[in-house]
């Protein structure tokens, strides 16, 4: 029993340093503005699917990771991301219940003002500049959603999480 939840565990967190290698992954500079958000996406599933489990605290620590990954001021990400996974597990039984191509609106609205949320946190601690182009992002974040959620739904029921 315990070997089962402990391989749940490390599956989970395989798939959140998946989504982070994609997440700094270089692409071409033509298409750098199309880069998904990865990390909200697979945090956005867990804590629909699994409320109880993956939360509050542990967006918290994937966003203090996420700004060692990035070399981010540390606790931007951690901050917006704990603000973001408390949103989505208050109201997770309503956004479960929706479509999945309303809650790919849903997505590119979270993606968007996280990366919004970032850059004014930013520009209050220094200077940054903001790219209007994050919204090609955040809307092909919404236009993968539909399959990131089937995959990782896949993966959840072949792990047994409840």
């Amino acid at each position: 029993m315990k070997s089962q939840v402990f391989l749940q565990f490390l599956v989970v967190i395989c798939l959140f340093i998946v989504a982070m290698v994609l997440e700094i992954s270089p692409w071409p500079l033509m298409l750098q503005s199309f880069k998904p958000a990865w990390v909200v996406m697979v945090l956005m599933y867990w804590v629909l699917a699994i409320p109880r489990k993956i939360s509050i605290g542990s967006a918290f620590v994937l966003g203090i990771v996420w700004d060692l990954v990035l070399g981010s001021i540390l606790g931007i990400h951690a901050l917006v991301l704990s603000v973001f996974a408390y949103l989505i597990s208050a109201n997770h039984l309503i956004i479960r219940n929706l479509s999945l191509w309303m809650q790919s609106f849903l997505v590119i609205i979270f993606v968007f003002s996280i990366r919004l949320s970032v850059f004014l946190i930013e520009l209050f601690l220094h200077n940054a500049d903001f790219n209007p182009q994050e919204i090609f992002g955040a809307i092909m974040s919404g236009i993968l959603w539909p399959w990131i959620f089937l995959l990782l739904r896949k993966v959840r029921r072949q792990l047994g999480l409840r």
